[in-house]
């Protein structure tokens, strides 16, 4: 009996010994997760990254319920879901109205913390792709801009965070006014379009132009009167007694060379891009004038004016499989034809044009469309502006 003891406490020391001096086998790899550093020295992995960043474009605005149904275009017609509390004015910080995910303070902050991270570490990568480094890093500054342009559209001006923050860092940061995030935005567009200038362009992720397009897009806002103190403050009595107007708001400043500067953004925009152009050398008829109104929604010229169908959209949302929600939802559709599309066609019809909406469509020959007009009461949907067709579904409507 003492003989097995011995052979077994001989065992078990030897044991111990090995493990002791051979532990590398812990040091495994996850298989389920990529660190920073191996992220930072491939330049494949440093494109997902920069990838997944896009992912918080979400739908941008075609969300079940609608950014249309926040503005006077449609009404959401589910019950149950807090947009009412918005539209009737009846928010407040303790009763907050449904927001979408690409306005929402967190989340966007969220996609900023990525881009900051892309940002910081770019720079020091180590991949070889000198180009690849250039794109990847004119992106990573172009979504940033795009996500705290959503931020001053939606709340005004914001706290300006240009890094990652790190653990145990004072997170305390007061809000930016609204001209220093302006000057931001415009500053991160400038430098994604010089970093994108001449590289490759690919469907759902950023070029130059989308960095032009968003920088004229800015400075359009900027411009505007609701952007403008002392204009705003006359026109509104809430505006008028706030304290702190220069975080909605320029506090005063040259309102013409703010137009100057947005007009002229735009023409460089123009100027750069094919745009929407028909080539058409006469009118078309009316059910080609909807086919045309139609292909512009969908990102492509029509057969008629282009048998090739070019798409020429500035900046899409991609469909990768990366992050490509709806592959995930019943019935095989998409998000938001689910949402919208007729519910005879198993599709939710969450958002309703308003009657004005409908009502502002012109009759063919110019004039408005009128109810108090017995011939238009009598055939509303006849010989309406051909946009029309390409935009309301209508009692009798193919």
């Amino acid at each position: 009996m003492k003989q097995i003891k011995a052979i077994f406490f001989l065992t078990l020391a030897a044991t111990a010994v090995y493990f002791s001096c051979k532990q590398d086998f812990l040091d495994t790899q996850p298989l389920d997760k990529i660190s920073s550093e191996a992220t930072w020295k491939d330049g494949a992995l440093s494109e997902a990254f920069v990838m997944n960043v896009y992912s918080f474009l979400g739908y941008g605005g075609f969300e079940e319920q609608a950014l249309a149904a926040l503005t006077d275009e449609a009404m959401f017609t589910h019950s149950g879901r807090n947009i009412n509390t918005f539209t009737d004015g009846a928010e407040t910080p303790s009763n907050l109205a449904w927001k979408s995910p690409t306005y929402e303070w967190g989340n966007m902050y969220l996609a900023i913390r990525q881009a900051n991270i892309a940002l910081e570490n770019l720079p020091k990568s180590t991949f070889s792709d000198n180009t690849l480094r250039e794109r990847l890093t004119g992106e990573a500054h172009f979504m940033r801009a795009y996500y705290y342009h959503q931020l001053l559209r939606y709340y005004g001006s914001f706290a300006i965070i240009d890094r990652p923050y790190g653990l145990n860092e004072d997170y305390t940061v007061a809000r930016n006014t609204f001209e220093e995030c302006v000057n931001f935005i415009l500053a991160d567009l400038d430098k994604a379009a010089q970093l994108l200038d001449g590289k490759t362009e690919t469907p759902g992720r950023t070029s130059k132009l989308a960095a032009l397009a968003l920088k004229s897009r800015v400075l359009l806002y900027a411009a505007s009167d609701l952007h403008h103190g002392p204009t705003a403050k006359a026109k509104s009595s809430v505006l008028s007694g706030y304290a702190n107007l220069d975080l909605v708001a320029y506090s005063g400043g040259d309102r013409t060379a703010r137009w100057q500067s947005a007009k002229a953004a735009a023409k460089v925009v123009l100027d750069a891009g094919a745009g929407y152009k028909l080539n058409l050398s006469a009118p078309v008829s009316a059910a080609e004038g909807t086919s045309n109104y139609v292909a512009v929604a969908m990102g492509g010229k029509s057969k008629a004016a282009d048998p090739g169908g070019a798409v020429e959209l500035i900046f899409q949302r991609t469909h990768t499989a990366a992050f490509t929600e709806e592959d995930n939802w019943p019935l095989g559709g998409i998000h938001y034809g689910i949402n919208n599309g007729p519910n005879g066609y198993h599709n939710w019809a969450g958002n309703t044009p308003i009657q004005q909406l409908v009502d502002d469509y012109e009759m063919m020959d110019g004039s408005r469309f009128d109810w108090n007009n017995p011939a238009h009461k009598a055939d509303p949907y006849t010989n309406r502006d051909p946009r029309f067709y390409g935009t309301v579904m209508y009692d009798g409507a193919n």
